[in-house]
């Protein structure tokens, strides 16, 4: 099984689970809680939180996304160097997230998108030119990374 697989079936187990009880206790015990890191010294919330998504519409996105960039990275970095990409997309957006609001007592992160983020800008540096087709519209690799983060 693929890195890639792997992590989307890890994302929809673990969605599946936050949707199925109170939010608020799952969410609130493995998301990406900064002022609770801080305080109690959490910081494996930096990877867990990840796994989670508030809804369906927010896992298809993420993992589509993830799945068509993160098979390509897959094959090209091989599964050690893909992984060591996914840890600094979870943990590079975690921190920010985390020096943002680390005094906030109720801000909490979930989601993926981190860590497509880092899937997909490190495809757009290696094939800036490639064509995507996106809802059928057919555009360069750089232009696609662009238009993604202005909807992140």
């Amino acid at each position: 099984m693929s890195l890639t697989t792997a992590v989307l079936i890890l994302c929809g187990a673990a969605s599946l689970w936050g949707w199925s009880g109170p939010t608020t206790t799952i969410w609130g015990r493995w998301g990406l809680a900064p002022y609770y890191m801080q305080r109690y010294n959490e910081w494996y919330r930096l990877i867990t939180s990840v796994f989670f998504h508030a809804d369906f519409f927010h896992l298809l996105l993420n993992g589509f996304v993830f799945y068509s960039f993160g098979s390509q990275m897959e094959r090209h970095y091989g599964a050690e160097l893909y992984l060591l990409l996914l840890l600094a997309g979870a943990l590079g957006s975690g921190l920010l997230t985390y020096v943002r609001y680390k005094d906030n007592p109720y801000h909490i992160s979930i989601g993926l998108s981190g860590v497509v983020n880092a899937v997909v800008f490190s495809f757009v540096a290696l094939y800036p030119q490639a064509t995507l087709l996106v809802w059928f519209i057919p555009m360069p690799a750089w232009v696609f990374a662009i238009l993604y983060l202005l909807y992140s």
